[in-house]
């Protein structure tokens, strides 16, 4: 029987193996993108034809001289559209080979704890910048932060900024033109009962801001909704909400 310390799947050496070219890399991210054949990312036509650019030889600031990755690129013959398989993904716009972003995501998802920057820098020969920027990114993709809040839903708000007595007469004196509340951020959260907390930065507290982000974030719908307050325009009021 597998222990706390056992982790399902393959280890570092597996991964750089099967992630070993570029041409694999995109291969796999085109069969667990596409299971059922690639689609326009545009307009979700079925015929596309896959071509490849190849790389060039680019000089860095130190002199050295090395060839940037393959693209391995799509174009839908409808819309003319062209993509990638990285297309939308943590993987776009990166002049890093995907063979080392696999790798940094095979070292996150194995080790125990969190991994700093500065192993991942020892780890994978390169700088810290970029060592950070691997990070950041693959903890940003790791977020479970698509599911819908359901059941018993509270929602709260608050306001962030600092105290007035803290800051600096010019600074007071551009943000604070009132009193209470005026001049600082408006957060509103959701909290699903015995679950997860989602918060959001809202313009204002009124319904055309509220609902909408009670919409996106909840299986919450209108119809559901018995209100016995209205949300005013000016958000001085506030909604009591109860499900039918």
């Amino acid at each position: 029987m597998a222990g706390k310390t056992h982790r399902i799947g393959p280890n570092l050496i597996e991964t750089t193996r099967a992630f070993a070219s570029e041409e694999n890399c995109h291969s796999y991210l085109e069969a667990a993108r596409w299971p059922n054949g690639v689609h326009c990312l545009k307009c979700d036509h079925e015929k596309v034809f896959k071509f490849t650019l190849k790389g060039k030889l680019k000089t860095y600031a130190d002199g050295a001289k090395k060839a940037t990755p393959d693209r391995f690129l799509y174009q839908c013959l409808k819309c003319r559209y062209q993509f990638a398989s990285t297309t939308g993904t943590i993987f776009s716009d990166t002049h890093l080979p995907l063979s080392k972003w696999m790798l940094a995501v095979a070292i996150m998802c194995n080790a125990k704890k969190s991994v700093p920057a500065k192993q991942m820098e020892r780890d994978m020969g390169v700088s810290y910048k970029t060592a950070w920027y691997l990070n950041h990114r693959i903890r940003e993709a790791m977020v479970d932060g698509g599911d819908l809040l359901g059941g018993i839903v509270e929602v709260d708000e608050t306001y962030v900024g600092g105290k007035a007595k803290n800051m600096h007469a010019k600074q007071r004196a551009e943000k604070i033109g009132g009193r209470g509340v005026h001049g600082k951020d408006t957060v509103f959260g959701m909290l699903e009962r015995d679950g997860k907390v989602k918060t959001f930065h809202v313009p204002a507290l009124n319904r055309f801001h509220v609902i909408d982000k009670l919409k996106e974030a909840s299986l919450l719908t209108p119809a559901l909704f018995a209100p016995t307050k209205a949300i005013s325009t000016n958000g001085r009021r506030r909604t009591s909400a109860a499900m039918k």
